[in-house]
């Protein structure tokens, strides 16, 4: 055999190239934290798997109780990329650490194509106004936040506001009202179909919005596992959709829902299921 010959054949393989692109963007997508040995593999692999680990942006402040992964970015993702990449690959957006109020709202500002947002930083009271910043999120479906910072204090409470027209989901933090009238705009979000309350049970509030939200397949009130639900009185507000449940990691829930995983609106909506078919009693509340 010529040496010509013997180069030719111990050539390694050589795949299509969209049949490699699609092996690095399934592993990626199936274990974020390889994406970034993966980054170093090749340009055109950096290429196609940099918007996955943007895909989803979990912007976190230190917290020694929970380690950041490798697909974790910095605080700060506005400084090293523009706004045209962030607009067309975030698309699940949670902000929990401390950031600067000019950040948050130039990070918000950009990221207009978010469909999934939980808007957990600490910001001040009164703050400013960001309910025109979601409504530049003309995908934005699933809204996790504090609705009196959204609207910029209480005063200026704004549940009727085209920010939350498009929602199918929204949990809201801190409730604000204990009195439904004070919320009653909720009723003029067509799309609303799931609804939650952290760590407060309003029974006006749960029963307006039962009546009114001709939409909700599901309301619930969600406790933090170092709260205590000894305000709640079993039957109280019946409604075959109303359910209650304890989250113990509120961020690992929220991986689980924009992975598609079962995170606790998918066990409400098999809980409600159950109560529909008879399964279980219709009044039942409370589920694991």
């Amino acid at each position: 055999m010529s040496l010509e010959r013997c180069t030719i054949d111990s050539e390694p393989p050589k795949l299509p190239r969209e049949l490699e692109r699609h092996i690095f963007e399934l592993s990626a997508t199936a274990d974020r934290t390889s994406i970034p040995k993966y980054l170093r593999v090749a340009h055109r692999v950096h290429v196609w798997i940099e918007p996955i680990l943007y895909n989803i942006l979990l912007l976190q402040g230190p917290d020694e109780r929970r380690p950041v992964r490798a697909d974790q970015l910095p605080l700060s993702p506005v400084d090293y990329r523009d706004a045209a990449f962030l607009a067309s690959h975030v698309h699940h957006l949670n902000l929990s650490g401390a950031l600067p109020h000019d950040q948050l709202r130039t990070l918000l500002s950009a990221c207009t194509g978010t469909r999934t947002l939980a808007l957990w930083s600490p910001l001040p009271r009164p703050g400013p106004n960001l309910l025109p910043l979601l409504q530049a999120m003309p995908r934005l479906t699933r809204l996790s936040a504090d609705v009196t910072h959204l609207c910029g204090g209480p005063l200026r409470l704004d549940i009727a506001h085209a920010a939350f027209a498009a929602l199918t989901h929204l949990d809201v933090l801190a409730a604000p009202f204990d009195d439904w009238r004070l919320c009653a705009g909720l009723a003029r979000a067509p799309a609303l179909t799931h609804l939650t309350f952290r760590d407060k049970f309003h029974p006006s509030v749960l029963r307006g919005a039962l009546a009114h939200c001709r939409g909700l397949r599901a309301v619930g009130v969600i406790w933090s596992a170092r709260k205590s639900a000894v305000d709640v009185r079993e039957g109280e507000v019946v409604d075959v959709r109303l359910f209650m449940t304890i989250c113990r990691d509120w961020v690992e829930d929220w991986e689980t829902s924009v992975n598609g995983g079962w995170d606790i609106w998918a066990r409400a909506e098999a809980f409600i299921a159950q109560k529909e078919a008879g399964e279980i009693k219709a009044s039942r509340l409370w589920f694991k």
